[in-house]
C-alpha cells in the first residue's frame, strides 16, 4: 500500500508538523496581550486573551482605554475582576489565525527613531551594530535599522514587523550595562581590616571612615585596587566593614550559551525559573576568584556572600555561591531569573541574552519618536494572494489535464503543491523567519520549479511505457533530471544570500528552502505515487 511507503510517511509527518506549526485557527476571536507596562496592576500576562471587557467583546481600542474601579476580564485563564484608575497597563494585538510572521508590508509593525548623546558617525555605526544585534537575538522577526541624516544630526531609524511600542521602548531604553556584584564583609574589630587580593591590603577604620593605600573613603564612596570596582558600604556596630565589589561586567562576557543544556527554564515552587550560562574573560575571572578570597563557608556548603547580577543598576538576581568555589577562576558561570509566567520567563531570558551578547551602547540614546507603521500592501492583499493561488491551481490543473487525459495524474501534482507551500509556512514559523513579499515571491519560485519537476518525473514515466523501460529506470531517469535542475538553481541564489540584502537575501533563502523541501521531502513521495499509479 502507498500510505506504508517510507517517503511517503515522511511527507505526511512534515505535513502534520507544518499544520502543528501553522496551527490554522479558522474563527479567532479576542485580543493577545504583547507587552505588560510594569506598573500594570491588570495582573495579566503575556500571550494571555482577552475575550471580553465588561461583558463586551474586546477589540484593541477597548483595551487601551480609560477605566475607573472594577472592571471585569474574561480571557483563557478564567474571569477577572480587577480595580482599575486609568488603563490596563497593558499592549494587545488581534488575535491572528495562524502562528505565521508576517512582515511590515503585510502587517505593519512599530518603528522608532533615536539619538545619541554623541553622534559621530564611528559611534552611530557602533550603535547600529549593537542593536542590530540585539533586535536579531531577541526575536528574528523582520527589522530595518538605517540611519538619518538632518543637517548636522545623525539618527537611527529602527522598524520590527509585528511589534509593539511597549516591546521597542524596553528594549531601546535598556542601556545595557551589566554587572555581577560581591557584597561581602570584612573583620576591622581593633580598627584595622585586612583585603585580601592578589596581595593583602591593610585598612585602617576612623571615625566611620577608611583608609586604604593612604587614601581615605566615606560610606558611599568607590575606589579600586587590582583593576576590581569597590565600594564602602558602612561600619556596623559589630565592627563589620561592609564592602561591595564589582567581580565582573557585561564587557567580561565572551560568549552567551543558547544551548539547551546551559540555557534553559523549570517550573518549581509555581514560578518558571529561568537559567542561562556565559563564558568570562580570564580577567573576570580573576577579579572573582580574588574576591571570594575574603568570604568564608557557611553551613549549607555555600559562601557567606551572594553573587548579585544588576542590568542599568536594576537588580536582576541574587545567587548563593558554592564553598568550592572559593578562590578559583571559573571562566563559566550561570545566570538565573524567575516569572510567574512561561512566556515572561521566555521573554526575560531572551532579552538578557540579547543585551549580554550585544554588549553595552556606547552611549546613552534618546527615542525622539516611536509609532505605529501600516502595512503597505493593506489588509486585503493577503486575501487577494490565496485567490490568485488559488486561480493558479485551477489553471494548472486544466493544463495538466488537457496534456494527460488522466485525472488520476492531475490530483497528486495539486496535492503536492499545497503540500509545499503548507512545508515551506510550516519551517518559516519554526526557525521564526518572516513571511513578506519577497518571501512569498520565493515560495512562488520554489513552487513553479516543483510543479515543472512534477511534470518531469511524470513524462518519464509515462515516455518509459512506450520505450518498455521498468518504472525504476524511468524514476531513476527523472530524478537524474530534477535533482540537476534543482542543483542549479541553488547554486544560482546561493550569491544573493551571501552578497545580498534585504529582501533579495529573503528572497534567496526562501527559494532554496522551498527547492530542498522538494528535493528531499515532496519529490520522493511524488515519484512513489507516480510509480504506485502507473502500476
Amino acid at each position: 500500500m502507498i500510505l506504508k511507503n517510507p517517503r511517503v510517511l515522511v511527507w505526511i509527518l512534515f505535513i502534520l508538523i507544518a499544520l502543528v506549526a501553522i496551527s490554522p485557527n479558522l474563527n479567532p476571536k479576542g485580543v493577545k496581550v504583547v507587552f505588560v507596562e510594569k506598573d500594570s496592576a491588570s495582573g495579566l500576562v503575556l500571550g494571555e486573551t482577552i475575550y471580553k471587557i465588561n461583558d463586551q467583546d474586546a477589540t484593541i481600542p477597548l483595551a487601551s482605554g480609560q477605566y475607573t474601579d472594577l472592571v471585569k476580564l474574561e480571557t483563557n485563564k478564567g474571569s477577572k475582576f480587577i480595580r482599575v484608575n486609568g488603563t490596563l497597563g497593558v499592549t494587545v494585538e488581534k488575535v491572528e489565525p495562524t502562528n505565521i510572521h508576517l512582515g511590515i508590508d503585510l502587517k505593519g509593525g512599530v518603528r522608532a527613531v533615536v539619538s545619541a548623546e554623541q553622534d559621530d558617525a564611528a559611534t552611530i555605526e557602533q550603535i547600529v551594530s549593537t542593536l542590530s544585534t540585539r533586535i536579531n537575538v531577541f526575536g528574528l522577526r523582520e527589522a530595518v535599522i538605517r540611519t538619518i541624516t538632518s543637517g548636522q544630526d545623525r539618527f537611527i531609524e529602527i522598524s520590527i514587523a509585528g511589534g509593539n511600542e511597549g516591546e521597542l521602548r524596553d528594549l531601546l531604553e535598556t542601556q545595557g550595562v551589566f554587572e555581577a556584584k560581591i557584597p561581602f564583609a570584612l573583620n576591622a574589630a581593633g580598627g584595622k581590616a585586612t583585603l585580601k587580593l592578589g596581595k593583602d591590603y591593610e585598612v585602617f577604620v576612623s571615625n566611620a571612615s577608611i583608609t586604604v593605600e593612604n587614601n581615605i573613603y566615606k560610606p558611599g564612596e568607590k575606589f579600586n585596587l587590582e583593576s576590581i570596582g569597590f565600594e564602602y558600604n558602612n561600619l556596623s556596630n559589630t565592627q563589620k566593614l561592609a564592602l561591595t565589589a564589582t567581580v565582573f561586567t557585561g564587557s567580561d562576557v565572551k560568549t552567551v550559551f543558547f544551548d539547551p543544556q546551559r540555557s534553559r527554564i523549570e517550573f518549581a515552587d509555581s514560578a518558571y525559573r529561568w537559567f542561562f550560562s556565559v563564558q568570562l574573560s580570564q580577567e573576570g575571572a580573576d577579579k572573582f576568584a580574588k574576591v571570594t578570597k575574603n568570604t568564608a563557608a557557611v553551613p549549607g556548603g555555600y559562601l557567606d556572600a551572594p553573587i548579585v547580577f544588576y542590568l542599568d543598576k536594576d537588580l536582576i538576581d541574587s545567587l548563593s555561591i558554592s564553598s568550592s568555589l572559593k578562590g578559583r577562576a571559573e571562566t563559566e558561570i550561570q545566570i538565573s531569573g524567575s516569572a510567574p509566567t512561561q512566556q515572561t520567563a521566555v521573554d526575560e531570558k531572551t532579552k538578557l541574552q540579547s543585551i549580554l551578547r550585544s554588549g553595552a551602547l556606547p552611549v546613552e540614546i534618546k527615542i525622539v519618536q516611536l509609532d505605529s507603521i501600516s502595512p503597505t500592501l493593506g489588509s486585503s492583499f493577503m486575501s487577494s494572494a490565496a485567490l490568485a493561488a488559488l486561480g493558479a491551481l485551477i489553471g494548472v490543473a486544466i493544463i495538466v489535464f488537457a496534456r494527460y487525459r488522466r485525472p488520476k495524474l492531475v490530483a497528486p501534482i495539486l496535492v503536492v503543491v499545497v503540500s509545499e507551500i503548507l512545508i515551506t509556512l510550516g519551517l518559516s514559523v519554526v526557525i521564526g523567519w518572516t513571511i513578506d513579499l519577497a518571501a512569498i515571491g520565493g515560495v512562488i519560485a520554489a513552487v513553479g520549479t516543483g510543479i515543472n519537476d512534477q511534470i518531469i518525473i511524470l513524462d518519464q514515466a509515462l515516455k518509459g511505457e512506450v520505450e518498455q523501460l521498468s518504472i525504476r529506470e524511468r524514476m531513476k531517469r527523472a530524478f537524474f533530471i530534477v535533482f540537476g535542475a534543482a542543483g542549479t538553481l541553488i547554486v544560482a541564489m546561493l550569491p544573493l544570500t551571501f552578497v545580498g540584502f534585504g529582501a533579495l537575501r529573503g528572497f534567496a533563502l526562501i527559494t532554496i528552502i522551498g527547492i530542498l523541501i522538494g528535493i528531499f521531502i515532496t519529490r520522493p513521495a511524488y515519484g512513489k505515487i507516480v510509480e504506485s499509479l502507473m502500476k
